[in-house]
C-alpha cells in the first residue's frame, strides 16, 4: 500500500526558483541582442526621457506613494533604491526632511536632477551607484518600487536594503505581469518574452529569508504611454531588440502599434490596461 502513496516532492527552493526565472528572461533577451549586433547596456538610456513623462503624471493616486506618504513624518530620512527619474523621491520630498535616491542610471538621474533643480528642493540627493556597492547611511524608510525584477541573487539584495532601514522597508511589485515589449515580442522572435517575476514568486523567496511581511495588494490603473506613435515606436522597438536601421521590422512594427494603441484622455498612446494590480510589501527593521 505504500507505494500507492503520493511521492512528498523536494523541498521548494523559492530562491532557485526566483533566480531562475530571472536567469531565462536576461538569456533570451541577451541572445537576442547578440544576434541583431545590439547591447543591452545603455537600455534605460534610450528610455528614460519617456519613461519619465509617462509615469511621473497622477503620482499623488498612487498606493504606493500615499502608503508610504502616511507612514512619514517632516523628521523622516528616505532611502529610494532604483530611484530611476525620481517618480517617488520627488513626490516624498515636500514632506520629509531628506531623501537619497540611488539608482545606476545615470541618464534616468540626469533628469531626476533637472526636476529637483526646477523645483528648487534642497532636500534631495541623488547618488549614481548599483545599490550592491553603494556605500549609504541607514534612512528611516527603505523604497524600492517596480526594481527587483531583473535581479537574480535577489536575496542580498534585499538584505541590505533591510539593513538600511531604521523604521520599515518597502516593496512595491506587480502581481499581474507587465508586457514591456506590449506582447510583440512573439512577432519578431516567434516565441513569447520570458514575463518577469512577481509577487507570487517574491513572497515566497522572503519568508524563506525568515521576513514575514505585511502585505497589500491594490489597483492602480496605468501603463507605459507614449507622447506619438513615432515615440511609441522607438521605445518598443528597443525593447523588442529591433535595430534602427532595421526599416522593415520597424514598419512592421508601427502597423502592430497603429492597431494595438488607442489614445487616452490626456491625448498620449497607449495599450489598453485589461488588470493593473501590484503589491505594497512592507516590515519593520529586525533586530
Amino acid at each position: 500500500m505504500t507505494d500507492a502513496l503520493p511521492v512528498i516532492p523536494p523541498t521548494f527552493d523559492a530562491v532557485s526558483r526566483w533566480q531562475a526565472i530571472v536567469e531565462r528572461r536576461r538569456a533570451q533577451m541577451d541572445a537576442v541582442y547578440a544576434e541583431a549586433g545590439m547591447s543591452s547596456a545603455d537600455y534605460w538610456a534610450r528610455r528614460a526621457a519617456a519613461y519619465r513623462k509617462s509615469l511621473h503624471e497622477r503620482v499623488d493616486q498612487d498606493p504606493f506613494f500615499m502608503r508610504v506618504q502616511a507612514s512619514v513624518s517632516p523628521e523622516s530620512e528616505v532611502l529610494d533604491v532604483g530611484a530611476g527619474t525620481g517618480r517617488h523621491t520627488l513626490a516624498l520630498a515636500p514632506h520629509v526632511r531628506r531623501v537619497v535616491a540611488v539608482d545606476p542610471s545615470e541618464a534616468m538621474l540626469s533628469l531626476l536632477r533637472q526636476d529637483v533643480a526646477a523645483a528648487a528642493l534642497s532636500n534631495v540627493e541623488a547618488i549614481h551607484a548599483d545599490w550592491m556597492s553603494a556605500q549609504l547611511e541607514p534612512a528611516d524608510a527603505v523604497i524600492c518600487s517596480h526594481v527587483l525584477y531583473p535581479i537574480a541573487d535577489v536575496v542580498p539584495f534585499i538584505r541590505k536594503l533591510e539593513t538600511h532601514a531604521r523604521g520599515r522597508v518597502w516593496i512595491y511589485i506587480r502581481v499581474d505581469p507587465l508586457a514591456t515589449d506590449l506582447g510583440l515580442w512573439k512577432e519578431f522572435h516567434g516565441i513569447p518574452l520570458q514575463d518577469q517575476p512577481t509577487f507570487v514568486d517574491l513572497y515566497p523567496v522572503l519568508l524563506q529569508m525568515g521576513v514575514v511581511a505585511d502585505v497589500e495588494v491594490v489597483e492602480h490603473r496605468f501603463t507605459l504611454t507614449y507622447a506619438s506613435v513615432d515615440e511609441a515606436v522607438a521605445q518598443v522597438r528597443n525593447g523588442v531588440c529591433l535595430r534602427e536601421d532595421d526599416e522593415e521590422g520597424t514598419a512592421r512594427l508601427r502597423a502592430l502599434l497603429e492597431r494595438l494603441l488607442t489614445r487616452t484622455e490626456a491625448g498620449r498612446y497607449g495599450p489598453p490596461i485589461e488588470s493593473a494590480r501590484s503589491a505594497i510589501i512592507s516590515w519593520a527593521r529586525r533586530t
